[in-house]
């Protein structure tokens, strides 16, 4: 997909999410956000960065492992390209590895990052697969919605145990390149090693969650919303993975809707919620995809294509 085109999708997500902002803002009674709470929404801004530089460091442990090596500044660009930008188009989980190689790819070859950077999206999805699954037995829904609160209770079992999978499967890709169609296995065999998640893997993955969900917490507290630290675990893993699935661009409307029914699940009435989940979006998702979409232009600016493209235009 041409960059023209992720930018009008951008373009028009943008405004069609500003006018469901201004919806809400409109029809709901919207709480003042006064001194501290603002700046409790400046600290949810400082994890979701955070957040992204680490994993950006995550791929960077991975391409470490493949055997090539690139800037931990380079990594952080690649986490705001793949994690922003490249989920603006339609099954952008799938377009995040393909994403983060091109951002490195003036450093080491994408042959030799594809692989790396499908591990590392395929620990961030095992991470919020244990994470919704453990957030969800821990601190379960509440009986006020019966048949919500028994099927995913249900569910939260089967999550923990694909996560468990996913996340040790990730470690023997090379082992599993190998049945991979021919056209496929010859662009990731360089970089597809085996490589089990150790303790450094471990800090990088839960510590990015864990400042992704700080910044739900802090945002739901912000607005005066008493929500638990358990309870934020298991709404922003839940919310995540069902964003994360093939439809709407950034995940916009499903990560939202998602966010609201296990937040009423667990007692929180939407018409308290519908504010605090527009900020949050905000801070999670279009602050860091404006962050990719600098870092992507600055890096197609610094390319041979960009620098080809401007000799031949003078």
């Amino acid at each position: 997909m041409s960059p023209a085109r992720v930018l009008w999708i951008a373009a028009i997500a943008a405004v069609l999410y500003a006018a469901f902002a201004y919806w809400v803002i409109t029809n709901y009674d919207i709480p003042a956000i006064h001194g501290w709470a603002w700046a409790l929404m400046i600290l949810a801004v400082a994890c979701q960065i955070t957040a992204k530089w680490v994993f950006g460091l995550l791929f960077r442990e991975s391409v470490e492992e493949a055997g090539s090596e690139i800037k931990p500044w380079s990594a952080f660009k690649a986490a705001l390209v793949g994690a922003g930008v490249a989920r603006l188009i339609p099954a952008g989980g799938a377009v995040t590895p393909v994403a983060m190689s091109w951002t490195v790819r003036d450093e080491v070859d994408e042959k030799r990052t594809t692989g790396p950077a499908i591990r590392t999206t395929l620990l961030n999805y095992s991470g919020l697969l244990i994470l919704a699954g453990v957030g969800i037995l821990i601190e379960r829904p509440r009986q006020a919605i019966p048949v919500f609160s028994t099927s995913i209770i249900v569910i939260a079992p089967i999550l923990l145990v694909i996560g468990l999978i996913v996340m040790f499967g990730s470690g023997r890709l090379g082992s599993i390149s190998r049945y991979l169609p021919d056209f496929i296995r010859k662009r990731v065999e360089e970089s597809m090693v085996d490589h089990l998640p150790g303790w450094q893997t471990q800090v990088f993955v839960w510590g990015r969650l864990a400042l992704e969900a700080s910044a739900l917490y802090l945002v739901m507290t912000g607005f005066g919303v008493e929500i638990g630290v358990e309870q934020a675990l298991a709404a922003f893993a839940a919310g995540q993975l069902v964003g994360g699935l093939p439809g709407m661009p950034g995940g916009i409307g499903v990560t939202e809707g998602a966010l609201a029914v296990i937040l009423a699940a667990y007692g929180f009435p939407a018409a308290s919620t519908f504010a605090p989940i527009i900020v949050y979006r905000v801070i999670s998702y279009w602050i860091p995809a404006g962050l990719g979409f600098l870092a992507g232009g600055s890096t197609f600016l610094a390319s041979d294509e960009a620098k080809a493209a401007a000799e031949a235009s003078s």
